[in-house]
């Protein structure tokens, strides 16, 4: 099963950030249950449809691979900032903007948005691709 199937898969019982940590975390060798409460607080861009959660999972999962628990470590953290750069970059420039309200086209975090959202069923139509992406561009910087 690819990252992506394993995602898409998952998706609808999890938030966005975390099916796709968690379809990094086995690589990445990040505990299951841990990636999935640490990504937990990440989806619906955090509450207030800021960065979409598929953003966010994706940076983590990039981060994981090159990023170091030493802060002396200068080179891992141009790394880091490169790849997280590349990955917004490539993002943005496919899908015009990486934050919730942007791709849905309306505010999730408030009540009239929401209730636009799930009438349209935008979540449900729009945000696998933004998945599947987020996915594809990561495992190609990973």
């Amino acid at each position: 099963m690819t990252k992506t199937e394993k995602a898409l898969e998952n998706f609808g019982n999890y938030n966005c950030c975390q099916v796709i940590i968690n379809a990094f975390a086995e690589e990445l060798n990040l505990n299951m249950d841990t990636a999935l409460k640490i990504s937990s607080g990440f989806g619906g861009g955090m509450t207030k449809a800021e960065v979409c959660g598929a953003v966010s999972g994706a940076c983590m999962a990039i981060s994981l691979k090159h990023g170091s628990a030493d802060w002396e470590n200068l080179e891992s953290k141009e790394k880091v900032k490169k790849s997280v750069n590349k990955f917004m970059n490539e993002f943005i420039e496919k899908h015009g903007s990486c934050t919730c309200k942007g791709l849905l086209g309306y505010d999730k975090s408030t009540e009239e948005g929401a209730k636009i959202i799930k009438e349209k069923e935008l979540g449900e139509k729009l945000c696998p691709g933004f998945i599947e992406s987020a996915i594809k561009i990561a495992e190609d910087i990973i």
